[in-house]
């Protein structure tokens, strides 16, 4: 038996005034799920919809989790790392187990200087 319970959903809500008549036409994207669209002329409406449509969205899904085989990738007959990305030819750092490295290094102080980072 399954129990219902309360999730908030995040919306983005947007608005346009025609020039010519000053009408408000809204729309309002759910988050997560961007097939999920509703438009409406007040955004009280709007809201209302996209309540609607998760509401109907949910009556009829449900979450699953699978647990299969992972996929063995191998780039001609190789299971080298690099050469499956498409990095085969590499210069001076063909023969380094560790060149992948150097890119996981970059990518960390790059996000230590962005917002929020560490």
């Amino acid at each position: 038996m399954q129990l219902a319970s309360e999730q908030t959903y995040r919306v983005l809500i947007t608005h346009t005034t025609t020039t010519k008549t000053q009408e408000q036409h809204w729309q309002a994207t759910l988050l997560g799920f961007p097939f999920i669209i509703e438009e409406a002329f007040s955004r009280d409406q709007v809201l209302m919809q996209i309540k609607e449509r998760i509401t109907d969205m949910v009556a009829n899904a449900e979450i699953v989790t699978l647990h299969a085989p992972a996929l063995s990738v191998t780039a001609n007959g190789s299971s080298d790392e690099l050469a499956i990305q498409g990095w085969g030819d590499r210069g001076i750092f063909k023969n380094d187990p560790d060149a992948l490295q150097i890119f996981d290094d970059i990518e960390q102080e790059r996000n230590r200087h962005l917002v929020g980072g560490e």
